[in-house]
């Protein structure tokens, strides 16, 4: 009775999801690509570049935020020391290049005459503010726990000496959140650091009207080459299916994030292309372990039991994702398969419950933005944690305010998606599950606090044979698996149409999407 309520419920999500795909104001329900009534003289200028993001930015300063769609902002504004090559090399970027002195020393020479948009020239002091403030910020302070000194040796050299040897330590720095920032627009700016961005990158900000759109402009004094497009504007549109419309009727050039049930609309649709790229991200449900009564592991683990997890990937992504048996995605390095950690077992989820005291259940919330795929996936967690006597109250809000509540500790079950900036798990695995990140602003959302997991994390770091590095990421997945604080779902893919003024654009697994490439 149970399996056929669920496959139920998949049907008339289905139907649901189907349906989404019908008609809107000023667009036929065939899903036509005449213009919509609302399309403008923007579309003819083949000089500005429109894209409609799955959700709007809440940031603009690198070391206040690590969510996505900041980042995919930002990345076009700031630039990183280094940065990670399609070969997964270090190589410099705004260091023209950087030497290892030993095992704990690192000298990095900056380009010399690169410009801030204020018109301030690059020097080692911006980077050393830069790192230093980043070490005092929870979102981007684990990138740093290694690093004992950054002192400027000269106006273009930095030199960084670490506390130990540190595996991850370069890797680190090609995070889009460590990217480097003016010391004297920050100060200018202080609490407004966030609407008033001073980089070094292609673009700069224009303007940011919140809730309507936001506007990048080309930095004449930019130091590399210089975007095909002269103007960027973004648009969040967190409905996915009228993000394709948009699309569809020449609203925008690009359209993030394509919904499942829209794929093969844009596939077969002219003058449209599909792009896709796996990520080196999951979807995931967690849990707040701080608050009863997720924090006795027992009720999480009932949790993780009550539901079904393949039915529910295969209702929300159909064959479009795999499921994820790891906190971090299968395109990672070290990644476990851990397929235990989908064990649907309604009857033990009851048994684990009595066990610990909650019998006839409990009520508890659930945090998610008002993105359609995850209110999907709530509803059916909501639905299938009924089965054991869980009643769940959905609360929905927009993506900043979400961030806001959950970094804050606010939240009890939470759904989000989360990446690794690069192929290294410590980006994911220390900045989640270290108990130094579980405090307000950290990045360990589930403020998970485990001493084991802490000696495993920190030992991580210090390990360079692969091997054995792979052996110690192998044992901390085991542990996650075990205390469950997060229920991986799927691992994500990132759907991206094209059209309009895009011949072409190059994706990227952390959907950091660099505007300033796509020609």
């Amino acid at each position: 009775m149970k399996r056929y309520l669920a496959l139920l419920l998949i049907l008339v999500l289905s139907i649901s999801l189907l349906a989404g795909c019908g008609s809107s104001a000023g667009t036929s329900s065939s899903g036509g690509t005449a213009p919509a009534a609302g399309a403008t003289e923007t579309a003819k200028n083949k000089d500005v570049l429109r894209v409609a993001a799955n959700a709007e930015a809440s940031t603009l300063d690198p070391s206040q935020t690590t969510d996505a769609s900041s980042q995919q902002i930002f990345n076009n504004i700031f630039e990183t020391l280094v940065y990670e090559d399609e070969a997964q090399n270090i190589v410099g970027k705004l260091a023209e290049n950087y030497e290892q002195v030993d095992d704990v020393t690192y000298i990095f020479h900056l380009r010399k005459g690169v410009m801030f948009t204020n018109g301030e020239e690059l020097k080692a002091s911006d980077v050393v503010f830069t790192y230093t403030r980043d070490a005092e910020s929870p979102k981007t302070a684990s990138y740093f726990r290694d690093v004992a000194s950054v002192t400027a040796t000269g106006d273009y050299d930095v030199e960084i000496v670490l506390n130990q040897p540190s595996a991850p330590f370069l890797t680190g720095l090609t995070f889009a959140s460590t990217a480097i920032v003016n010391e004297k627009a920050i100060t200018e700016a202080g609490e407004n650091s966030g609407t008033q961005p001073v980089g070094t990158g292609p673009y700069k900000l224009q303007s940011w009207d919140k809730g309507v759109k936001l506007i990048l402009e080309c930095n004449e004094e930019y130091w590399g080459e210089k975007p095909v497009f002269r103007t960027v504007e973004v648009v969040a549109v967190p409905e996915g299916t009228n993000r394709t419309i948009e699309l569809e009727s020449g609203n925008v050039d690009i359209a993030l994030e394509i919904p499942v049930t829209d794929l093969n609309r844009v596939r077969d649709t002219e003058g449209l292309q599909l792009l896709e790229q796996p990520a080196r991200a999951t979807t995931l449900l967690g849990m707040n372990c701080s608050k009863a009564p997720l924090d006795d592991v027992r009720v999480r683990q009932a949790i993780s039991h009550a539901l079904d997890v393949p039915t529910l990937v295969k209702a929300i992504k159909g064959d479009t994702a795999e499921i994820a048996y790891s906190e971090i995605s299968s395109n990672m390095k070290y990644y476990k398969e851990i397929t235990s950690s989908h064990d649907y077992d309604v009857d033990k989820a009851k048994a684990l419950l009595k066990e610990a005291g909650y019998e006839n259940g409990f009520n508890i919330s659930i945090l998610c933005d008002e993105k359609k795929e995850n209110l999907d996936v709530a509803t059916i967690v909501q639905q299938q944690l009924q089965a054991v006597g869980i009643t769940v109250k959905i609360d929905t809000m927009e993506f900043a305010t979400m961030c806001s509540e959950a970094y804050a500790g606010n939240s009890q079950l939470f759904i989000v998606g989360w990446g690794s900036g690069t192929m290294d798990p410590d980006t994911v695995l220390f900045n989640c599950f270290h108990s130094s990140n579980a405090v307000d602003g950290g990045n360990n959302w589930a403020r998970f606090v485990n001493a084991k997991a802490d000696e495993l994390l920190e030992q991580s770091r210090v390990v360079f044979d692969d091997d054995e590095r792979g052996a110690v990421y192998g044992e901390i997945q085991d542990l996650l698996a075990e205390e469950s604080p997060w229920i991986n779902l799927w691992v994500r893919k990132y759907f991206v149409g094209i059209g309009g003024n895009v011949d072409s654009m190059v994706m990227d697994p952390n959907s950091c999407y660099s505007y300033y490439k796509v020609k």
